[in-house]
């Protein structure tokens, strides 16, 4: 791994060879994984005989030479298989398999990305970090576990809170939040914050997938704990039956307000596809037919798609508009029939297909 100058001023030759010149090595070996902090501050390597290690960006030092060996910023942390940082960067999370040592501190960790200190531990049988999640602004923390995901101050890592849903499998957060023209977050309401949840379905029932807002709309055996006392919440803002989905991902809109959720199956079961039967839908936040709930929409595909001998549209890919500051809603791109797909832009509340981009296929 290497710092480079800046050469955004110039753009000749000759400052690009002295940049060259001027790069120094932050890290030189063998690695498993690297991460890098969203604030720009450092990166992160894991090297499975030393453990995971810290770049600083700022530092003209490097982190591993022929006669210094690098040392682990973490402790402990050879094992880690793998790691992410909270939004933004506040947090550092990695999980490892469980052994006789992870029965104390669990194998789940929560760690001070400038210290190096351990902070936290929860116990995580499968291979994933996205059971524990933070929101954008890092001020919850949320967990899930058998038929609930547990809410934090993670500073503190005090309960605040609870999402009760029963054999709820995922559940996902926005990572970023912008916002339109002209517009800012206020200080003097209260924060609330969006989240999905993704329940398969079991003994003959759909699966489902909620849009639910912390505090106020978790569903009505979810809470808030307040000095002690559990604060009932509302009704979910929106919920949509999945009849054909194992699988949901979801892609929050960069205003964190509305979110696409692509649900997909293992196996297709009309035998067209070897990658299985893929469905879209639009999630809002307010729904302008009914006031102080959300609504959740199957997206409209372009009727020049490709349709299979079923009459069914494939799903091959869907992004957001990143940029939050454009006028009016954020729309959104899909990708979607059989080979050469159709490439089409969206409306970012009726979801309805604005443009064609024409076809193309996928290398």
């Amino acid at each position: 791994m290497y710092r480079i100058p800046d050469t955004s001023s110039t753009s000749t030759q000759s400052s690009l060879q002295s940049s060259s010149k001027g790069s120094n090595t932050l890290y030189k070996g063998k690695s498993t994984f690297n991460l890098l902090n969203p604030n720009g501050s450092c990166a992160y390597i894991h090297d499975a005989n030393v453990g995971l290690i810290k770049c600083d960006f700022n530092s003209d030092s490097s982190s591993n030479s022929s006669t210094t060996p690098p040392t682990p910023f973490l402790l402990d942390s050879k094992a880690i298989q793998l790691a992410k940082c909270s939004p933004r960067g506040s947090y550092i999370l990695t999980w490892e398999r469980p052994n006789s040592a992870s029965t104390t501190n669990g194998n789940l960790k929560i760690w001070n990305p400038k210290t190096g200190s351990f902070l936290h531990g929860y116990s995580c049988k499968k291979a994933t970090l996205s059971t524990l999640q933070w929101t954008y602004d890092e001020t919850l923390m949320f967990h899930l576990v058998t038929n609930e995901v547990h809410i934090y101050n993670p500073s503190t890592f005090n309960r605040v809170g609870k999402v009760r849903c029963q054999n709820i499998a995922s559940f996902s957060l926005p990572d970023v939040k912008g916002y339109p023209p002209n517009t800012t977050s206020s200080n003097e309401e209260e924060e609330k914050y969006l989240l999905t949840a993704f329940i398969p379905g079991v003994k003959g029932k759909p699966a489902r997938i909620d849009l639910l807002r912390y505090p106020d709309r978790m569903g009505r055996e979810s809470s808030t704990l307040n000095d002690d006392t559990n604060i009932p919440s509302g009704p979910s803002l929106a919920s949509k039956s999945l009849f054909s989905a194992e699988e949901a991902i979801v892609q929050w809109s960069p205003r964190a307000d509305s979110a696409l959720v692509t649900t997909s199956t293992s196996i297709d079961a009309t035998g067209e596809s070897y990658y299985g039967s893929s469905h879209l839908f639009l999630l809002l936040e307010n729904d302008n037919k009914r006031p102080g709930f959300g609504s959740a929409i199957s997206v409209p595909l372009p009727s020049e798609s490709t349709k299979t001998t079923q009459g069914t549209v494939p799903i091959v890919s869907a992004s957001w508009i990143t940029n939050p500051s454009i006028n009016g809603p954020v729309p959104f791109a899909v990708i979607s029939g059989r080979m050469p797909a159709l490439t089409s832009l969206h409306h970012g509340v009726t979801g309805e297909p604005t443009f064609l981009l024409g076809r193309g296929k996928l290398l």
